[in-house]
């Protein structure tokens, strides 16, 4: 019994989808090394990041154990469609690349929190873990992780809002949001110079005020700005209104 769970399912050979679709349908297993055949009673979880139908139709997937997968498939959103995810994420890989690394990065700079909010990560959440111990193992001791730390000029890899500039320095340009004016770095400054669990938070409510100020209390227009769902918008005012009034109940007492 138990639950057995197989990333990357998508990559397996034809062989060992084989393997796999005999063990599905028939309960049965072979040990390496073993000509016996042993009875297997467990549930299988699969993820992958290809598209099986895609691949069935190209035949490198089977097409009988895609239908044996996929009883109740359940599809987890890229993470450029849930950006709200974003600064959970970068302040758990800073704290854990921090660690690993014996390092004490100080926090992200305005830009790079810019940046990171902005970037479509076509490789996903791996690929923001990889840029954040990239940074971690490139920042010194106290220095905050900047643009510089994030994306190497030879990568082609910098968001559509950020560039090199004339003395070959990475750079923001104008025009897009969050809007990287020296007031937004004045309001940001401040909260992005710690490490602290409530820093990567701040920062996030000042570009949600922001984008509602800019959009004069719009908030399908404020989400749009900000990349992100009317939604999503509403959820997080509603979170940060829900912890003010604790807040201010713990006050009263």
């Amino acid at each position: 019994g138990g639950t057995l769970f197989l990333d990357e399912i998508g990559t397996l050979t034809l062989s060992a989808q084989a393997k796999l679709l005999r063990a599905l349908q028939e309960g049965e297993i072979e040990r390496v090394g073993d000509s016996q055949t042993r009875k297997v009673d467990v549930r299988l979880l699969a993820a992958t990041n290809v598209d099986l139908k895609t691949a069935v139709t190209d035949g490198t997937f089977r097409e009988d154990l895609y239908y044996r997968l996929t009883t109740f498939p359940v599809r987890i959103p890229p993470l450029r469609e849930r950006r709200d995810d974003i600064p959970l994420l970068m302040r758990h890989f800073l704290h854990r690349f921090s660690e690993r690394h014996h390092k004490k990065v100080g926090g992200f700079a305005p830009q790079a929190v810019e940046a990171l909010l902005s970037f479509d990560f076509p490789g996903n959440i791996r690929e923001l873990e990889n840029m954040i111990e990239r940074a971690v193992l490139l920042a010194d001791d106290g220095e905050p992780i900047s643009l510089s730390h994030l994306f190497s000029s030879s990568q082609g890899a910098l968001p559509a809002t950020f560039g090199v500039d004339a003395h070959g320095q990475l750079a923001s340009h104008q025009g897009s949001m969050p809007d990287p004016d020296e007031t937004l770095r004045e309001r940001l400054a401040p909260l992005l110079q710690s490490t602290g669990t409530s820093a990567l938070e701040a920062a996030e409510q000042t570009l949600i005020e922001l984008a509602l100020e800019q959009a004069d209390g719009n908030l399908a227009q404020a989400a749009r700005q900000l990349g992100i769902s009317r939604r999503q918008l509403a959820y997080r005012l509603d979170k940060r209104s829900a912890a003010q009034e604790q807040d201010q109940a713990h006050s009263d007492r």
